[in-house]
């Protein structure tokens, strides 16, 4: 807090249990006890803010309601995904014809780097909410999205960040329609299905070059996201010597998100379960420090996902808690019952509400508006 502004004590009406705290709230000395927007789950944690708490005196000290889908006012993080799909989109399909090709994806980059370091939960709950039309799209923003969140506490020489995520959005630039097509395909590739997918991390390179891409890490992230330690990815065979550490980070992004996508003919894997097994192939096909920070950044239960918890209740997973299997959730429907009017919040640290186990995204059987004013502006 600003010791030149004038502090006022939180006093009890100012927080509401279940609902959003309408002020940031710091202990005597400044330090920030709970930020505005996030919600008070339990009597012992609004007994502590009014206890020690302090607040601006200039500051709006109207009790916050509970989230309101109606609210016009309150733009979901979602819709600004969602438009990103459309700008990624355009890209994939147009690059050839559209001008400024570089600079274009640069901004989308940019724009992930910053939803990543101001609403990184949101981010990592588009990957498992936000509707899409094209796979191939979706999957190139996923894995852009996914590294942006693994290369926050990452220090990397200037552009470099930018630059490996604009790689993960362009990657698949010379298969996306092929991609789209096997989106749906259950029975193994045809022979000249086989050889374009060796060949486009090649063709993509070369898609780029001649929409006017000159950066060269960019061209070397994408023509080599696809070696692999043991040496047999392709296109080169390259030993995992020469495999960049950042085309390195690229491969497991794009793994890890195309086994937590679904297909037409199958279910997304669980997190969880994807998470496990990739985590089993560390030190022998991954790197364990990228592994780690990948389960860290997503926990046991990310942003997105479901759980069951002992209430019987189907949750969707907000935001971690102060523990990695006491995740902040909000109740959708009772296991054998309709949706409720609202999503409930549930504190998953009390036995009544303690998480069960995971479950897919079926079992909520709720559309996705319905969830998207809880990661909002």
């Amino acid at each position: 807090m600003d010791s030149t502004k004038k502090q006022t004590k939180v006093y009890s009406s100012m927080v509401s249990i279940g609902k959003e705290l309408a002020v940031d709230v710091y202990s005597k000395s400044g330090f920030l006890l709970l930020k505005r927007g996030h919600y008070v789950l339990t009597p012992e944690q609004k007994q502590k803010l009014v206890s020690l708490g302090f607040a601006e005196a200039k500051a709006e000290t109207k009790p916050a309601d509970k989230p309101n889908l109606n609210d016009s006012n309150k733009q979901s993080q979602f819709e600004d995904i969602a438009f990103l799909q459309q700008r990624v989109r355009s890209v994939l399909h147009h690059a050839m014809v559209t001008r400024n090709v570089e600079d274009k994806v640069m901004e989308i980059a940019q724009t992930l780097i910053q939803l990543a370091e101001q609403h990184p939960d949101a981010l990592i709950a588009s990957i498992f909410l936000v509707p899409f039309s094209e796979y191939s799209v979706a999957h190139s923003l996923h894995t852009a999205a996914l590294l942006s969140i693994l290369t926050r506490h990452i220090a990397l020489p200037p552009k470099h960040r930018e630059t490996l995520i604009c790689a993960a959005l362009t990657m698949n630039i010379a298969q996306v329609e092929l991609q789209n097509e096997l989106f749906g395909q259950a029975a193994r590739l045809d022979d000249e299905q086989r050889q374009a997918v060796l060949d486009h991390p090649l063709m993509s390179s070369a898609i780029l070059r001649e929409a006017g891409v000159d950066n060269q890490l960019w061209h070397t992230l994408v023509q080599t996201h696809h070696e692999s330690w043991h040496g047999n990815g392709y296109p080169f065979g390259l030993p995992k010597e020469q495999i960049l550490p950042p085309a390195h980070m690229l491969h497991l992004a794009d793994i890890t998100c195309a086994k937590l996508l679904p297909r037409r003919y199958r279910a997304a894997l669980l997190p969880a379960t994807a998470l496990g097994q990739i985590f089993q192939r560390k030190d022998n096909e991954f790197d364990q420090s990228f592994t780690t920070m990948l389960v860290k950044e997503l926990g046991i239960y990310p942003p997105g996902s479901f759980v069951r918890i002992a209430s019987e209740e189907i949750c969707v997973v907000i935001s971690a808690g102060a523990k990695p299997s006491e995740p902040l959730t909000a109740a959708i429907r009772r296991a054998d019952g309709p949706p409720y009017g609202e999503p409930l919040l549930r504190d998953t640290s009390k036995p009544a509400y303690k998480v069960v186990a995971p479950c897919h995204a079926r079992e909520a059987k709720v559309r996705v508006s319905f969830l998207a004013h809880l990661w909002k502006c």
